[in-house]
């Protein structure tokens, strides 16, 4: 038996809205799903099978659906400040996501369902954990123990449930996969959102594949429609990933797309970096040959793999969105566009090198800019001095030189 296995983490929840799309369209069946803290509330609508009102409730998530309380969203100071304010108080009130879980969870499609339900919550204050499936939970009070599995202390009050005060299940296990297994499964896709937690070793013979974030996906203690939104993309593109129905590492790119885009430059590449490192002075081409990235480009059985990480550097350099699914021409027209927007210092940047002021320079758009300009301008004495320093951002002048076509 299959069982999907979600953990906690927050406001990251909505990665796991991403996954449930994945494995819909992907046609992922599974028996048994099992969660703690917000992988509990997502598990129930998993177990449901009501996508469409997952992606709705994540899509239109605001902090006030969640926290009892008015915050400036655009503020980070702010919203700690609320928090920690309440740590001292007991925790905040969350009657709000109360509201939001009691309208999104269908009992009745629950407990219909041939899909069996597990997820942990803590006794408080005893912290002795309770793990429960669906047929020990009576119906009345299954959305009580949801939100008692999500009950974040002391960032959250406790949920009081029959005279018993009950806090986040994540204190006692963030990634209930022993759950699953102790419910009958054998095969395990467990989604971890690698937040505060503890995680319990697996200890029992099962297949296990985990997937996780890539990219930053920010703070799980902010809730707004951007950061959730952008969860889901992510989630989507994550799991697609693993399943080899897209490509790229921390960008996303169609099936395919990559090989063909180094496939298309490869042979240009290759001729241009031999020229640069053909170097008379022979001290000098030991030291930039022996420089490990430079190897790994050269070396054609790395060549894919450093060609592919340059080409996502670059994305993070020129601030493309990590969390859409691209094409490489369009990827790369857009690394052209921006860089094309940066402006010349040089002055600045030999002022730097000079007064050794090197970290300021690492992965900086005018070094690229920079380096490029050596390159077209084959000012070989300088730019072999930069490749020493700075091969990354050489690599990544020379691939942006090879896609303008100059």
């Amino acid at each position: 038996m299959r069982a999907i296995v979600l953990s906690g983490g927050g406001a990251k929840g909505s990665y796991e809205i991403g996954f449930f799309k994945a494995i819909r369209k992907l046609n992922i069946d599974y028996d048994i799903v099992t969660g703690s803290s917000v992988g509990a509330l997502n598990g129930a609508l998993l177990t449901q099978k009501d996508y469409f009102k997952a992606l709705k409730l994540w899509y239109n998530l605001t902090f006030e659906k969640v926290i009892d309380e008015k915050v400036d969203l655009d503020d980070y100071n702010d919203i700690l400040k609320v928090y920690i304010k309440n740590m001292f108080k007991g925790g905040m009130a969350i009657t709000n996501l109360e509201k939001t879980v009691k309208k999104n969870i269908n009992i009745k499609k629950i407990y219909k369902s041939n899909i069996d339900f597990g997820m942990i919550t803590v006794k408080f204050p005893t912290l002795k954990p309770l793990k429960l499936t669906k047929k020990q939970i009576k119906p009345e009070n299954f959305a009580d123990f949801l939100i008692a599995s999500a009950s974040c202390f002391p960032a959250f009050k406790p949920k009081e449930i029959n005279g018993q005060m009950y806090i986040d299940g994540g204190v006692y296990d963030n990634l209930p996969i022993n759950l699953a297994i102790e419910m009958g499964a054998d095969e395990v896709i467990a989604v971890d959102l690698d937040e505060i937690g503890i995680k319990r070793k697996v200890k029992y013979n099962a297949d296990v594949t985990y997937i996780s974030p890539k990219n930053d996906m920010g703070s799980f203690l902010i809730f707004s429609k951007k950061d959730a939104r952008r969860g889901i993309r992510l989630g989507y593109n994550d799991t697609m990933k693993h399943f080899r129905k897209l490509d790229g590492n921390l960008y996303t790119f169609h099936l395919g797309d990559l090989k063909r885009n180094a496939d298309k430059y490869k042979n240009k590449y290759y001729n241009e970096l031999n020229d640069i490192l053909d170097i008379e002075n022979e001290a000098l081409s030991r030291k930039i040959l022996n420089i490990i990235i430079l190897k790994k480009v050269i070396d054609k059985k790395t060549f894919f793999n450093v060609f592919n990480e340059v080409l996502e550097q670059l994305g993070y350099i020129f601030a493309i969105d990590d969390s859409y699914i691209y094409n490489t021409k369009k990827y790369n027209k857009l690394i052209i566009s921006r860089f094309d927007k940066v402006t010349k210092e040089n002055n600045k940047i030999e002022k730097n090198i000079k007064e050794n002021r090197f970290k300021v320079l690492f992965n900086d758009k005018i070094t690229i800019k920079y380096i490029y300009d050596l390159i077209e301008e084959k000012n070989s004495e300088k730019l072999q001095n930069m490749i020493l320093f700075f091969p990354n951002e050489f690599l990544m002048a020379l691939y942006i030189k090879i896609i303008k076509g100059r």
